[in-house]
């Protein structure tokens, strides 16, 4: 094998251990909580990226190695399948109402078979998108379809269980605020987020606190979002300054002017508060769109003195167009 191959191996390594590992992280994150259609479809399609990466590699993958991921793969993908056929609602069984016989000198008898295939799940599933059932495909936490606002938890979609998923979505010009603070009085003691969904997202502040599984973000520009995850993957995505408590390694893809700093103390819990000895990767970042020995040029430490100060984090209610202008990565920097 040449010293080229090996390179692109190795490469190709990094990526598919980070991405698998991220997706079992995912997936039990999924199990554990309240899994929604759209948080499964966002990690089959993120199980179909990297299919296409592992199909890319063969030209240089050892067939050894070749069915060693692939049988990972394949493993991932049927924990996916299970998962889908667990969250899936369970569709009425209706009997085909008898068609009028034809008017001909015998008449025509369905078989038992053919009025079974006639009352198929496709019809079911009509019902489904149409009906009240189509309740299950957005089971989780919701924050949806805001602008020029401050949010809190109280914003969130009801009703919602303790431990739920978190999407966040098509928002501008926002501050969202959903830690214990003076803008959420009555949050419950055992709020808990399992995993993270963003994506569309612009000229806006989000405050999280720590998410118990993954965080994955799509389409956010010129934002800060502080929060704490076991894995964080960002996507298509500028001029985003990140605060974050991670214990992995942060990944972007197809992203630029990135910039991270370590998750502030002030917005941790008071019972983690006090500990100092708190191991973030923060600055440990993996830009898969530049696998090369040369640092990326599409992310960067946030520096000291740009760093938003503790006591000016949006913790209270206030005006949305006064914070952002204070706070936003185009701001003062």
């Amino acid at each position: 094998m040449t010293e080229t191959n090996q390179e692109l191996t190795q490469q190709f390594y990094t990526r598919f251990q980070a991405g698998t590992s991220e997706l079992l992280g995912q997936l039990d994150s999924l199990r554990n909580g309240s899994a929604s259609f759209q948080a499964i479809d966002s990690v089959a399609a993120e199980v179909a990226r990297i299919r296409k990466d592992l199909t890319d590699a063969i030209a240089f993958l050892p067939g050894y190695d070749q069915r060693q991921c692939d049988n990972k793969l394949k493993d991932i993908e049927a924990q996916v399948e299970a998962l889908r056929s667990a969250t899936a609602p369970k569709s009425k069984f209706a009997f085909k109402r008898k068609a009028k016989p034809a008017a001909s000198p015998a008449p025509v008898i369905s078989s038992p078979s053919e009025s079974i295939a006639a009352s198929t799940p496709q019809s079911a599933s009509h019902q489904t998108v149409n009906g009240s059932s189509s309740a299950s495909h957005t089971s989780g936490l919701r924050l949806s379809g805001h602008s020029h606002s401050y949010l809190t938890v109280s914003s969130l979609s009801t009703p919602w269980s303790a431990a739920s998923d978190l999407t966040i979505s098509d928002l501008d010009h926002c501050v969202v605020n959903l830690i214990p603070s003076p803008a959420n009085p009555d949050v419950p003691a055992d709020l808990t987020f399992t995993a993270l969904h963003v994506r569309n997202i612009t000229n806006s502040v989000l405050v999280l606190p720590i998410i118990t599984g993954s965080a994955l973000l799509h389409d956010m520009k010129n934002c800060v979002i502080a929060l704490g995850s076991r894995q964080f993957r960002m996507h298509t995505s500028s001029g985003v300054d990140v605060y974050i408590s991670i214990a992995s390694n942060p990944i972007i893809e197809h992203c630029s002017a990135i910039r991270f700093a370590d998750y502030p103390s002030s917005l941790r819990p008071t019972s983690l508060s006090a500990t100092q000895d708190i191991k973030s990767n923060y600055l440990a970042v993996q830009d898969f769109t530049h696998i090369r020995a040369t640092p990326s040029p599409n992310w960067s430490a946030l520096s000291p003195e740009h760093q938003i100060a503790d006591d000016a984090w949006p913790l209270s209610t206030g005006s949305a167009t006064d914070m952002l202008h204070a706070l936003l990565p185009t701001q003062g920097s």
